[in-house]
């Protein structure tokens, strides 16, 4: 099976089109609002979408994943409606916390403007009843409207984060405001023009799909939980040890590396998942796509990520402006891990697809754990960020590896000559690298 002779790859570059567009008005608006806005304004828009985005995790109990797995278009409709009304009601929970424990919570991230969090209950659920809905189109392979999407919702969120610091009459951090109108229009656009009605149903088909896919619930939900919470736990760990200036900084690293790469996994991945799905049992056809897709990626990112390796300190500041020297210096250390991280990614729905579940929440913990203790170990042992973060970059790319060559065990051809090479050959990249720019 050859990818690039199915319509794999053009289904995934109707979705890879709209990221990148919607990554380039993103990326080009940093460019200004490095300028317009401070490291601590950065750093508590940070913890505030971190802060969402965990909880976003499970507001479904990933059933919203199970939408795309059914075969029936009539099933798949209910456990959609089942997955808004978790959104709903986790949301609600979260306002009861957030009204009984804001000021400890602030605190706790020291974030400097406590009312911060009332906006977090609507942002839970704007983000959450937007991922159920997205996964519903991508079931229908309506991925022009998913595409479509992610342009409205990056106008609309960086048009208002560009407008706010000259509207006299708004106050408040003009990011966190812009972040939450770009979800409204994200939820608006996705909902319009659903081919069926979200509240034709009964409680008695709601309970049916409950049950049938209680799995999700019961192990993918936590795995989600786990794997998030690790994934941004550098977050959390920096406001808590280092304040909001040097959680700004990390961010803005993160929008320079990872967020471009996960534009190009998330399109690849919806596409893969959808497409796995259909071909899990035909092991022959699964490794060959699988290997295909993995080399395609690994060459696509290997030369932008040598590049931020080597010269990430001289491009940051050229980027965002001469505060942000210190956001360069946290992209040469944790570049390699969202390397490791970008080409994991895709192949993730694997845990779903093959019913791993359980391996998943036993992976996700140990990740967490091991990941959370590199950080904390870097802080208490080596005493700044940058060596957390170093610490966090060794630990997190081991454990991403072996995953992924997990994932290529089940797909039917192990990863392991490729992965050997991978390592050489971008390591003897980044000596070079290194060794051109001590040149000059």
């Amino acid at each position: 099976m050859k990818i690039i002779r199915s319509d794999f790859l053009k289904n995934a570059g109707k979705l890879f089109s709209g990221s990148l567009a919607a990554q380039a008005i993103g990326f080009g608006a940093i460019v200004f609002l490095g300028r317009m806005y401070s490291p601590e304004e950065f750093g508590e828009l940070d913890i505030f979408m971190k802060m969402a985005v965990v909880l976003v995790a499970i507001a479904g109990l990933r059933y919203e994943v199970a939408i795309v797995v059914e075969d029936d278009t009539k099933t798949a409709q209910d456990i959609t409606r089942l997955s808004l009304i978790l959104n709903l009601f986790i949301a609600l929970v979260v306002l009861l916390v957030v009204i009984s424990f804001k000021s400890s919570i602030a605190s706790f991230f020291k974030l400097s403007h406590p009312n911060i969090l009332y906006a977090l209950p609507p942002a839970i659920w704007l983000l959450s009843s937007t991922d159920t809905l997205v996964n519903w189109r991508n079931r229908a392979r309506e991925y022009g409207v998913i595409s479509t999407n992610r342009i409205a919702t990056s106008l609309s969120g960086v048009g208002y984060k560009l407008a706010h610091p000259f509207l006299a009459v708004v106050s408040g951090n003009g990011l966190v405001i812009g972040q939450i109108l770009g979800q409204v229009v994200a939820l608006v656009h996705i909902v319009f023009k659903l081919p069926f009605s979200l509240f034709q149903t009964s409680s008695d088909a709601i309970r049916t799909v409950a049950k049938k896919y209680k799995s999700f619930a019961l192990f993918s939900s936590p795995a989600a939980l786990l794997n998030i919470l690790a994934v941004n736990m550098p977050w959390f760990m920096i406001a808590t040890f280092d304040g909001q200036a040097a959680t700004g900084h990390f961010g803005n690293a993160y929008k320079l590396t990872y967020l471009p790469m996960s534009m190009l996994a998330l399109a690849l991945g919806q596409v893969f998942f959808e497409k796995i799905a259909r071909i899990k049992s035909d092991k022959k056809e699964a490794a060959a796509m699988s290997h295909q897709l993995v080399s395609l990626m690994f060459w696509a990112a290997l030369i932008p990520v040598v590049i931020l390796a080597v010269w990430g300190d001289q491009i940051a500041p050229v980027v965002l402006g001469d505060q942000w020297h210190e956001a360069g210096i946290y992209i040469q250390i944790t570049i390699l891990f969202y390397f490791s991280m970008f080409l994991t990614t895709s192949f993730s729905s694997a845990f779903s697809t093959y019913n791993k579940l359980n391996f998943q929440l036993l992976y996700n913990l140990a990740f967490l754990i091991f990941t959370s203790c590199a950080l904390y170990f870097g802080y208490t042992i080596g005493g700044s960020t940058r060596v957390a973060l170093a610490w966090f970059t060794i630990v997190g790319a081991v454990l991403r590896i072996l995953v992924l060559n997990y994932f290529f065990v089940l797909f039917g051809k192990n990863l392991i000559a490729k992965t050997i090479f991978a390592l050489l050959f971008t390591g003897i990249l980044i000596y070079i690298g290194f060794g051109i720019k001590e040149g000059f």
